[in-house]
């Protein structure tokens, strides 16, 4: 008896097709393998053990062949078994595109058993042949930005498109060669994060990249956008004209410890203060950075809970340490916007009535905490 598998194709070729002569001599080493007979029983009955590559008789249990070649597909799948055909992912890293070798070079290491100045010379040899040092500081780079975008919880496009500013910075920026790896890193997670719609502060990043100075991470940035020529892409997003208050606003006040509907009542006025997309520009105020505004907004909140319930609220002096604005910022921009804050605050939805809004802001004593 045989077990091998059936194929129609074994019956060999016709009309001089190609696919069924290759399938056609497959299978006459498989009808060999499978239709020999056991020395000892004279059955023709094996089964074959792949994990160690024995042929087995089934009858007597003699070991026909070792060593066998399996000639199964080379990957495992780990798909869902409801999945049809087999998974054909094989086996190593996946490649990177921002890599020059697409990150799939070899790597010469030393281990146990190996004579170790064989292992330093191929190494020694290697290296002197190996044109691919951008790759190592690339690679480098990259795993400094991952961790940096781990650790302040930002998505996956915010960290790929980090990468690929740093890989286009290393081509054609002289600012990333030059200054120090830290502060690279954050500019050009700043940078990726602003143009993917998710902003954060020079201060927010640099809390977690404390090597990197807050004036050197200013400066690289600006060096990487006009380096790279983002602005005369088109796409680019600057931070007065796509960015806004509300990007900062439920970070900002969760921080400091206002109640949520603290939040959404600052976010509704942030709205009416600054219309989002095609509005009002007219307003002075407007120009300001948004994270002026958002700590303006801030105070003015702070102000309405003491008057309205006199409940305890963050000082002038917390919310600008949260912001990283200076006070007299936010006290100026206060004062543009006074005159027309009872209007705003009604037509964000009433929050506050009358009384509250002239107890808190009535008086020309607006820094008073």
């Amino acid at each position: 008896m045989s077990s091998y598998p059936n194929d129609n194709s074994s019956k060999g070729p016709q009309g001089g097709d190609k696919q069924q002569q290759h399938g056609s001599a497959f299978n006459v080493a498989l009808r060999l393998k499978y239709e020999q007979r056991c020395e000892d029983c004279g059955e023709s009955d094996f089964v074959e053990d792949h994990a160690c590559g024995d042929l087995i008789c089934r009858s007597c249990g003699r070991v026909a062949e070792s060593h066998v070649i399996d000639e199964r597909s080379e990957w495992r799948t780990f798909s869902d078994k409801d999945k049809e055909g087999a998974d054909p992912n094989r086996v190593g890293g996946p490649t990177n595109a921002l890599l020059k070798d697409g990150g799939l070079s070899t790597m010469i290491s030393g281990g146990k058993g190996v004579d170790k100045g064989l292992a330093s010379n191929l190494q020694r040899m290697q290296a002197r042949t190996d044109t691919s040092g951008d790759d190592k500081t690339l690679v480098m780079a990259f795993r400094d930005i991952s961790r940096v975008c781990s650790s302040m919880k930002l998505p996956d496009v915010v960290r790929h498109q980090a990468n690929e500013y740093y890989r286009d910075g290393l081509e054609k920026s002289k600012a990333v060669k030059t200054r120090a790896q830290s502060a690279v890193v954050a500019a050009v997670v700043f940078l990726a994060c602003r143009q993917m719609g998710y902003p954060r502060t020079f201060k927010e990043i640099r809390a977690y990249v404390p090597q990197a100075r807050v004036k050197d991470i200013g400066r690289i940035y600006k060096a990487i956008v006009a380096d790279l020529k983002l602005k005369e892409q088109g796409e680019f997003r600057s931070e007065v004209v796509s960015i806004h208050p509300e990007n900062f606003l439920r970070r900002f006040m969760s921080t400091v410890g206002f109640s949520n509907a603290d939040m959404m009542a600052a976010i509704t006025l942030a709205n009416v203060i600054k219309p989002q997309g095609e509005g009002q520009v007219d307003q002075k105020w407007h120009g300001k950075s948004p994270i002026t505004i958002a700590g303006t907004i801030m105070w003015v909140m702070s102000m309405l809970n003491k008057a309205s319930a006199d409940k305890k609220s963050p000082t002038l002096q917390d919310i600008c340490a949260v912001c990283g604005v200076a006070e007299q910022t936010v006290l100026n921009l206060l004062k543009e916007i006074k005159p027309f804050l009872p209007s705003m605050i009604q037509e964000a939805g009433g929050f506050a009535t009358s009384e509250d809004i002239t107890k808190a802001l009535g008086t020309d004593d607006v820094t008073k905490t």
